[in-house]
């Protein structure tokens, strides 16, 4: 007797979660169906390379992670973070750099405030410092360098 009871019925829990999954399965359906006009429907858009709000996409070949190195992550007595490190041009060619940082909780990684350290002309073979600097009046935070590109 699986999943009947002694007179030959499905129990109500069964029944009830067959009609949900029903209603859910035909709602769907109907919006499927719906379109503005009688053409046949497109594929999504690709996704584009640049990030939200002005931040550089990730391009594989202008990746430069392992060129950025981390400084100090500080607390100002204004309470505004600042942060710092260096950027190492391993190229052959002078390179400009977008660093992204995010600034996140220590509890949750949670990510507060997000900004760009930008380097330009740094020769190749040189390295050259920046800094930015954000999340004003927020405590406990760290400091994580999100992505580098050079141009």
């Amino acid at each position: 007797m699986s999943g009947t009871s002694a007179r030959g019925r499905r129990p109500r829990s069964s029944v009830l979660t067959i009609a949900v999954a029903a209603a859910a399965l035909l709602s769907i359906g109907g919006l499927a169906a719906c379109s503005s006009d009688d053409s046949p429907s497109s594929p999504p858009p690709a996704p584009k390379a640049a990030g939200p709000a002005g931040l550089p996409g990730y391009d594989s070949e202008k990746g430069a992670r392992t060129e950025a190195i981390a400084g100090d992550c500080d607390r100002s007595h204004d309470g505004e973070w600042l942060f710092d490190g260096t950027v190492n041009n391993r190229g052959k060619e002078p390179r400009a750099y977008s660093i992204v940082i995010d600034l996140v909780t220590d509890e949750g990684s949670a990510v507060i405030d997000t900004t760009i350290a930008r380097v330009s002309g740094a020769r190749p073979g040189s390295s050259a410092d920046w800094s930015v600097a954000g999340a004003q009046g927020r405590d406990d935070l760290r400091c994580v360098i999100r992505n580098v590109q050079f141009d």
